[in-house]
């Protein structure tokens, strides 16, 4: 079976664990990659994204400052979210924790509500959700490229993360790598990987949403809330270019970066000799 293929698998279906083996791995955090950014000799700090990290071990912990150099943990959650699924380790040496929600209250509070509007719509329904995080995560995404432009060029580090690490946090990624033009499949398969790096969280999420998913009424659309077909994020890079003028105009017009300071930001994160 091709990656895509396995990528693609059905989120109630289990993936091979020889390929989740295959992704990078710090102790108790899940769903965790670097987001693939061109390659560089610099000092540029490492920019990870990934589901929760309430769950990480000392070793883990470790692995993020010591070994990995993150010096900043952006929490995209909700205040309740994390009351209700953990907080952020805040024993950690060196690093910081910013909470900045990216998602309005209601879109977290009202779970069925929410995810009933995906039941039948495909890429559109992605593609209305995806704009609503953009325009309510607008002060939570200002202060994650503000550290891309002041720190991120010294060598520190930053991981990026919400719930699952899906949705906002792909969000994050996507806005990202299409600032410094990684190419629309490299964007769309970090997205889908996702896939892989959920599953050995995939029985707890299922729990976590198992009253939904047992709902006639919003099954399937639950099922689709939490899948990350990778035509969802070609289509909202689609709606990116279309609305926004990519993600140069949203940094610009939405969250009010000047032109030197878009330009910084690409200088940082772009190839160079050290």
């Amino acid at each position: 079976m091709s990656d895509m293929a396995i990528i693609e698998t059905s989120i109630v279906e289990p993936i091979d664990p020889a390929f989740v083996k295959k992704t990078l791995s710090i102790q108790g955090l899940l769903n965790v990659r670097a987001i693939p950014l061109p390659p560089t000799s610099g000092k540029r700090g490492l920019v990870l994204r990934s589901a929760e990290t309430n769950h990480m071990t000392q070793l883990g912990k470790t692995q993020l400052s010591k070994q990995l150099g993150v010096t900043k943990i952006f929490d995209l959650r909700s205040d309740k979210e994390r009351a209700k699924f953990g907080l952020d380790p805040l024993d950690i040496p060196g690093v910081e924790i910013v909470c900045v929600p990216a998602m309005a209250a209601s879109q977290t509070d009202d779970l069925k509500t929410t995810f009933a509007r995906f039941g039948g719509r495909g890429d559109e329904g992605f593609v209305d959700f995806y704009r609503e995080v953009m325009e309510n995560g607008v002060g939570a995404y200002k202060v994650m490229f503000e550290f891309l432009r002041d720190e991120v060029a010294e060598g520190k580090g930053c991981l990026i993360h919400c719930t699952g690490g899906k949705d906002r946090t792909g969000v994050a990624a996507m806005l990202i790598l299409d600032l410094v033009g990684v190419p629309d499949e490299e964007i769309v398969r970090d997205y889908a990987l996702t896939r892989v790096g959920i599953e050995p969280m995939r029985e707890m999420m299922a729990g976590r949403f198992s009253a939904l998913l047992l709902d006639p009424e919003v099954a399937e659309a639950t099922v689709s809330a939490l899948s990350c077909t990778p035509s969802y994020m070609r289509a909202t890079l689609k709606m990116l270019r279309e609305e926004y003028g990519g993600a140069a105009g949203y940094l610009k017009d939405r969250l009010g970066f000047s032109d030197e300071g878009v330009a910084k930001i690409i200088e940082n994160l772009s190839p160079k000799e050290a």
